[in-house]
């Protein structure tokens, strides 16, 4: 059994069962876990940015241009899915969510060097499960 399948296999568990969860709240509850699930998505790009400066606070400009353009669309992201979050179509979210899994096609065809080689290709994956999940989930009526 090689590594790639068995991070899809773990990535289609995981995102399983994060549908589990979010299938489980309220919709009010479900349009949190999935903004919150956004947010950590955005902010392990910035981190592995972050990670690509040297522990002595030496800055290589590889490193500070990836923290930049990390965290304006990460912020671009958390900012976006907050007014999706208190509108009426939560269900954007999902298409936020499906929007980052596209950023992440966008590492993996950059070969983007400040996060691991795989990570682009199960991340997007998880989000292409999730973001399709949350529209789903949370296009349905609300009964709260």
């Amino acid at each position: 059994m090689g590594t790639t399948f068995l991070l899809v296999m773990i990535v289609v568990v995981l995102a399983g069962a994060s549908l589990g969860v979010t299938a489980s709240l309220s919709p009010r509850g479900r349009a949190a876990w999935v903004y919150g699930q956004l947010a950590v998505m955005t902010g392990i790009y910035v981190g592995f940015a972050l990670a690509g400066i040297d522990p002595q606070g030496v800055v290589l400009k590889a490193s500070l241009s990836a923290l930049v353009v990390e965290g304006m669309t990460g912020l671009l992201f958390l900012l976006v899915g907050l007014a999706v979050l208190q509108s009426d179509r939560p269900w954007l979210l999902g298409v936020l969510v499906l929007a980052h899994g596209g950023v992440d096609l966008l590492h993996l065809l950059m070969k983007a060097e400040h996060s691991p080689a795989w990570y682009a290709f199960v991340c997007a994956l998880y989000d292409a499960i999730i973001g399709a999940g949350a529209v789903w989930l949370l296009s349905a009526p609300k009964k709260d």
